[in-house]
């Protein structure tokens, strides 16, 4: 598929060809540095691998639900058995985003990204939107992506029904935006 395109489209295939040639080489690069036990070595080779394919994902979710508490870290959440809530209940969502940007500042990597919110009727319709409503911004010295983050949605007003939620995040640094949608019934 990769070779097939043509004009404008074989530029941008080109890229695609010559990032996985990257990642294929960063992989035989870590197949003969563990053949020597260089073991640390090796990850370091995947890890550079994985922030080419990182770096060309879009915005998305890899995980996305509703939990019964604040989540501890990542992967550190107990996940509501349903998406019943009482009116006017904090309802906690988790979400783990990959395909954000880092940015090099000094000896740090920098994130940021703004959330943004829309709620919307059953049927679709729109009741109520929050343009940046949460800001996330993180240093570390790694481009980690073991990332989470939790958001705690108190909508007063509403009657009993169903309902979904829309959150949008926006990555300040690449331009990217992904957004994850999680249904719920108020009673």
């Amino acid at each position: 598929m990769w070779r097939l395109c043509a004009g404008l489209l074989a530029t941008l295939c080109w890229v695609g060809v010559a990032s996985a040639q990257d990642v294929a080489a960063k992989a035989q690069e870590a197949q003969a540095l563990a053949g020597q036990g260089k073991f640390v070595e090796a990850m370091g080779a995947l890890d550079e691998a994985m922030a080419v394919l990182w770096d060309r994902a879009p915005l998305v979710m890899r995980r996305a639900l509703w939990v019964n508490e604040e989540p501890k870290g990542f992967g550190a959440y107990a996940p509501r058995d349903n998406n019943v809530f009482a009116v006017g209940a904090a309802m906690i969502a988790y979400a783990e985003p990959i395909g954000f940007a880092w940015r090099k500042s000094g000896d740090l990597w920098r994130t940021d990204l703004a959330m943004d919110m829309v709620l919307r009727a059953k049927d679709g319709s729109e009741l109520a939107r929050k343009n940046d409503f949460q800001q996330l911004k993180v240093a570390s010295r790694v481009r980690n992506r073991e990332f989470m983050t939790h958001f705690t949605y108190t909508f007063t007003g509403l009657p009993p029904g169903e309902y979904l939620v829309e959150t949008t995040l926006r990555d300040k640094a690449s331009g990217k935006s992904g957004t994850f949608a999680l249904p719920f019934v108020l009673r």
